[in-house]
């Protein structure tokens, strides 16, 4: 039902139900949910209409009020004003460093300082990508769609809803296809599909008993030694053979994708048709991604990121470059079918497909507005492997050759929007050791990054530093003060995840190993959704068994089951009770994979993935006490003006432990939203005043006349 009173969730009155006060759920009042009046409106006979009521009646009535876009205005051009001066002042202090701030005569240290000096480079290419692409359009929140005539005999479009779902718990995806079925639209007929890759018995005859002939229930087959591509390949199969196996997709029909945990507002359609109305050239419009059980100001993680959905991606949207996300989606079936359906060269079919539509010459659109909410991984495994294959499917991207064909294909301008996915991995891993390794050896060896702390290098510095953050982590007045300071530091916490990506990428570039798409788990369900899944496909075996081949003892194979269970889990057996050894032995080999892989993640990923995060805290917080003492008796000793880059370098010390202390308090302290909050507030607080200290620092040094460091 419909609850008013948990304001962060869907489970104030069970979980499924709907937030009609807060912010974060589905909201009538607050600025990014669900208005129960129905809010998307278009123009039939000159006359703006909309529907009215949850149940999607179609009832012909004035649009009402709701909430204001948020878009342009004078912080906009504040914005793009900070980007002129960021790209004015960027190769200014280049250009200085380069020139008067490198020990050209002494060896080791003009190798030391050039390094550095090429590192601050790439990191300041990639952000000046990032203000290329935002500087059309800084953030859209709350947007509108376009006011459109529909000319054509209505329902003009035939909508196809998947939900695809591999071993995600049964009432978490029966409860997104039962918010897909509400969605209505007089332009559209809706069919819902339930796309079941593990072949859930339970599941298909709840569908079935349901007698609602808009929801079909798909599970496609395996065969051994056949790929299955994951999730593109369940897709894929459900369009070709069940969808469109009859007749190919006409410009009328429309794909959305919905992953097995995202729940459509019932406003859906309302937003997204009238942009595929508008321009028969736009093939895909993406929405963002929200989620009930994260709150913005204590998002540790970054899962909301709402700099890149409301800010990166209308920027994307400028340039007609939008980079799909894989849920939460629509496209023309036609320009699906045109470029292959969805790709099954990488893990991350999404990117790929946005890639391969554009280039193609249709247009990729995003619409800032929240017209979907779904639940966010909790535990640090899952969140790990959810970015690491997020990392390893952008670089599988563009270690394929066929990637540079399509690219070549694009304008100048887009080639730069989809090449600032890759780059935005690249600066973390490259950058992150540099900048870590940088201020211990200036504490402990006195080699700094510069030869001399000059009055005109702290001015550019410092104007540099500070364009370059509002570059990076301006967003309105709307939003969390913390959402650009979460979206820029939380790449520091996934440094060892990215790296790994990256090799996963390259090694299964070089053929060395396969890379196998993994499904992320959802309510800590991992140990007892594996448990379930052989219960069922034991009952499965049980049920199937029509011929006696379980009876009396079988050795069991590599995978824990025998041949005859795993032929009959699988529909080997014929009608002589008979089936093929040779298949049934590639089925255990891959079962036993499998298996092997879920025993792999049956652990406690607190203590197995934080050892890289203590490793870095832990040093670091040595560095900066041991560095910090010492240098404060130098001070003492010698003077202010003799150790100060020193004492800035145990500053931007602590600064790099900033990230790594969230991390280490979201795995250890009580999950709650207040201590999230508290979390984030204090690492912004610190990390400000550490850049603050820094800059303080460095001009008490120029105030002290610009003595050479010893």
């Amino acid at each position: 039902g419909y609850s008013s009173e948990g304001r962060d969730s869907y489970i104030s009155e069970g979980r499924d139900g709907y937030n009609s006060e807060g912010r974060d759920g589905y909201s009538s009042e607050g600025r990014g949910g669900y208005n129960s009046e129905g809010r998307g409106c278009y123009i039939l006979d000159g006359t703006r209409i909309c529907e009215q009521g949850k149940g999607g009646s179609a009832a012909a009535t004035e649009m009402p009020e709701e909430g204001e876009p948020i878009e342009g205005g004078a912080l906009a051009v504040f914005y793009r004003a900070t980007v002129v001066i960021y790209f004015v002042l960027a190769p200014t202090y280049f250009w200085y460093r380069w020139l008067y701030t490198i020990e050209w005569d002494v060896p080791y240290r003009m190798y030391y300082q050039a390094t550095i000096c090429v590192a601050e480079m790439f990191g300041s290419i990639c952000v000046m990508m990032l203000a290329v692409i935002r500087f059309p359009q800084p953030w859209a929140y709350n947007q509108r769609p376009p006011q459109v005539v529909l000319r054509a005999v209505l329902p003009r479009y035939q909508v196809h809803i998947l939900v695809p779902c591999y071993n995600e718990p049964s009432d978490i995806v029966l409860a997104t296809c039962h918010a897909a079925l509400q969605l209505r639209h007089p332009w559209a007929k809706v069919r819902v599909y339930l796309l079941d890759d593990g072949r859930n018995l339970e599941r298909e005859k709840t569908v079935t008993l349901m007698g609602d002939p808009r929801f079909v229930y798909v599970a496609r087959p395996k065969f051994p030694g056949l790929p299955v591509h994951g999730k593109a390949g369940n897709l894929n199969h459900t369009l070709k053979f069940v969808i469109f196996a009859a007749q190919p997709p006409t410009d009328t029909d429309v794909v959305v994708v919905f992953d097995a945990d995202m729940k459509a507002h019932t406003n859906f359609l309302h937003h997204v048709l009238p942009y595929l109305e508008e321009d028969p050239r736009t093939a895909l419009v993406q929405t963002p991604q929200h989620f009930f059980n994260v709150d913005h100001t204590g998002d540790v993680f970054n899962h909301q990121n709402c700099t890149f959905f409301f800010g990166v991606q209308t920027g994307l949207d400028a340039w007609r470059a939008t980079v799909c996300c894989g849920t939460n989606f629509a496209v023309r079936a036609s320009a699906l079918a045109a470029v292959g359906w969805f790709p099954t060269e990488s893990i991350t079919e999404d990117f790929l497909l946005s890639l391969k539509v554009t280039a193609s010459g249709w247009h990729c659109r995003y619409h800032g507005h929240v017209l979907v909410t779904g639940e966010a991984p909790e535990d640090l495994r899952q969140i790990f492997k959810q970015r690491s294959r997020w990392c390893t499917g952008c670089f599988q991207v563009f270690f394929q050759v066929e990637t540079f064909m399509w690219v070549r294909q694009l304008p100048a301008i887009q080639m730069l929007c989809y090449f600032n996915s890759i780059m935005g991995y690249l600066s973390t891993i490259i950058c992150f050791p540099v900048f870590t390794v940088v201020p211990i050896v200036s504490v402990y060896t006195k080699t700094h990054p510069v030869k001399e702390l000059t009055t005109l290098l702290t001015m550019l510095w410092a104007g540099y530093f500070l364009s370059m953050v509002v570059v990076i982590e301006m967003m309105p007045r709307n939003f969390s003060r913390f959402s650009g300071f979460l979206g820029s530091k939380v790449n520091y916490i996934m440094w060892w995840c990215f790296l790994k990506g990256m090799w996963k990428a390259v090694r299964g570039r070089l053929g060395l190993r396969k890379i196998v798409f993994k499904v992320t788990e959802k309510k800590g369900d991992g140990s007892k959704k594996r448990e379930a899944v052989v219960e069922k496909k034991k009952a499965k075996s049980a049920r199937s068994d029509q011929d006696g081949l379980l009876d009396g003892e079988e050795q069991k194979g590599p995978s824990g089951y025998t041949d005859a269970e795993v032929a009959l889990m699988y529909g080997l057996v014929d009608e002589d009770g008979e089936y093929d050894e040779d298949a049934v032995q590639a089925l255990q080999e891959e079962l036993a994979e499998a298996e092997a892989a879920a025993n792999e993640e049956k652990r406690d990923s607190t203590k197995h993935d934080m050892k890289f995060h203590w490793l870095i805290f832990v040093a670091s917080f040595i560095v900066a006490v041991a560095g910090g003492v010492s240098k404060t008796l130098d001070t003492l000793q010698w003077g202010w003006d003799n150790t100060v880059l020193a004492n800035v370098s145990v500053a931007w010390v602590v600064i790099n432990m900033v990230p790594f202390g969230m991390a280490l308090g979201y795995a250890y302290l009580p999950h709650t939203r207040t201590v999230h909050m508290l979390l984030v507030s204090i690492s912004w607080t610190v990390y400000a005043a550490g850049v603050l200290f820094a800059f303080a620092a460095m001009v008490t040094k120029v105030l002290y006349g610009n003595p050479k460091f010893m």
